[in-house]
Formats: C-alpha cells, sequence, structure tokens
C-alpha cells in the first residue's frame, strides 16, 4: 500500500506540469485524486463545487496540494497600474480563495493537509517579475497565517508551502531560464515529491514550513 493509500487528494492546477506531476504521484502513492482543471479561479462558488465533488466521490477530503500557478514576466517600466493590479490580484486572491474553501472542506472531514506550491520567487527577486514576486510572497505569508489560524483553532489542519525553483517545458505557468537565469534548472516531479512529502503522515506535526526544490538557489 503507498504512502497516500486511501486518502482523498484533491490538486487544483492540472493544466500545467507540475501540477500533472502532482497528481501521477498522488496515484503512485495510492491516493484516490481528484481533479481541478481549469476553473474560475476567482468565484468562490467554483472552489466550492470543486471541494463538494470529492466529497460526493469519495466521501472526504484529506488532502489539497494547489499547484495553480502563472507567469507574468514584464519590466516595471512596462507594466501599468491596471495589469499590476491584476496580475498580483488574480495570483494572490485566487490563492487565498484556494485556502480557505480548502480549509472548510478539511474541518468537515476532521482535518487533513494543504499545500501550496508557489514559486522559489516568493523570496528572492528577479528582474521582470515585480509583480509576480509580490503575488508569491503574499501567498507564502497567507499560507504560514493560515498554518497558524489552524493550529490556535484545533482543526487538525496543516499548511505548507512548496517553493519551485526553475523548471523549464512550461513557461506560461512557471518560472524558467528567462526569469531565473543561474538557476538550476529541476524537474517536476521533483517538486511533486516535496509536496507529496507533506500531504502523508511523516509531516504530520510539520506546519507553517516551506521546502525550496531549486538545487540549491535559495542557499546561494
Amino acid at each position: 500500500m503507498g504512502k497516500l493509500a486511501g486518502k482523498a487528494v484533491v490538486v487544483a492546477g492540472t493544466e500545467n506540469v507540475v501540477g500533472r506531476a502532482v497528481v501521477a504521484a498522488v496515484a503512485a502513492a495510492g491516493g484516490r485524486v481528484h481533479e481541478i482543471g481549469a476553473i474560475s479561479a476567482l468565484d468562490p462558488a467554483a472552489w466550492d463545487e470543486s471541494f463538494d465533488q470529492s466529497h460526493s466521490r469519495f466521501g472526504s477530503v484529506d488532502v489539497f496540494i494547489n499547484a495553480r500557478h502563472m507567469v507574468q514576466s514584464r519590466s516595471i517600466g512596462a507594466t501599468s497600474a491596471g495589469q499590476f493590479t491584476s496580475d498580483v490580484f488574480d495570483l494572490a486572491a485566487a490563492g487565498w480563495l484556494a485556502q480557505k474553501h480548502a480549509i472548510l472542506a478539511l474541518r468537515k472531514s476532521g482535518g487533513g493537509v494543504i499545500v501550496s506550491i508557489l514559486s522559489v520567487l516568493a523570496r528572492v527577486a528577479a528582474p521582470n517579475a515585480a509583480a509576480l514576486s509580490a503575488a508569491a510572497r503574499g501567498l507564502l505569508m497567507s499560507s504560514k497565517s493560515a498554518a497558524l489560524e489552524c493550529a490556535r483553532a484545533g482543526d487538525k489542519i496543516v499548511v505548507n508551502a512548496v517553493l519551485a525553483g526553475r523548471i523549464e517545458g512550461d513557461s506560461h505557468h512557471w518560472p524558467d531560464g528567462g526569469l531565473l537565469p543561474t538557476a538550476p534548472p529541476v524537474t517536476a516531479d521533483e517538486v511533486a515529491a516535496a509536496a507529496l512529502y507533506f500531504a502523508t503522515d511523516g509531516a504530520a506535526y510539520v506546519t507553517g514550513a516551506e521546502i525550496p526544490v531549486d538545487g540549491g538557489f535559495l542557499a546561494s
């Protein structure tokens, strides 16, 4: 039996290379996967419906892994105020809504795990990434705040993050050599493996933490 045998795992962002790798890793570990692809991520009802579908199929939601991400690479000078607001709001607000509705769904199941897969740009600056860095940093801090809130409420919900480094082959969703030219490339499977660790019982007492999967980029 796998490390996630019998667990109902909701995965968002399955339209991108990391989300697909997460689905494969969860399935290989014995988890029952409910996929969330392209949805109206700023619509609270869309998140409610997605989690309700998992409850209907599996009777619970045990783990939520959010791999939904998008890259908008623009210089500050070429970015309008409206574009900055849209870039930051769309990514950060969608991630925050996902966390909120995942917490509500996990409470119905008596607890569980939330993993947000973000970019290392949550912790390091790069040219042409001001909006992306602002959104990623906001989501990282939102995860930490949610972890504290759930712990203090006794919800039995842990909330953590994976920080993905340079990923080649999906520049629409994840930073590649164009944004992180000095970072060692990592694979989507390596990022998914870190998310899987947070989802297993081995990380049951880990919350409010982040794991960089970046080949040592942040350590340099």
